[in-house]
């Protein structure tokens, strides 16, 4: 089960995700999350993953597939606060090198602005 909850802050769209990035239905209202979003033109877009517990291949799948679609529109995503697991999931299939990864929120919130 994946929860989302979505705030702005300075122009910038916050997804706080809770739960499990995994394959089903937490994914798919993910995606969905994310058209939206890019049908609004809400396209700088920062993903909290402090309380997610769990990723698999296809949660990291749809990471690239939100990143990709926002970059299109003119728009970044970056990645804040992840759990120690998710860190080591995103080390290993090296997201990093495409999706910039921050330790806390704040420095995620900064780096849009550079």
């Amino acid at each position: 089960m994946l929860g989302i909850g979505t705030r702005e802050v300075s122009g910038i769209t916050v997804l706080d995700l809770k739960g499990s990035l995994v394959a089903g239905i937490g994914v798919e209202a993910f995606a969905q999350v994310f058209k939206q979003l890019v049908a609004e033109q809400r396209t700088r877009v920062l993903l909290n993953l402090k309380d997610v517990s769990v990723i698999d291949s296809r949660g990291v799948g749809e990471l690239v597939a939100s990143f990709s679609s926002l970059k299109r529109s003119g728009g970044s995503l970056k990645i804040a606060s992840p759990s120690k697991f998710v860190r080591e999931v995103l080390q290993i299939t090296r997201i990093g090198t495409i999706i910039d990864v921050f330790d806390t929120e704040e420095a995620a919130l900064k780096a849009f602005a550079v």
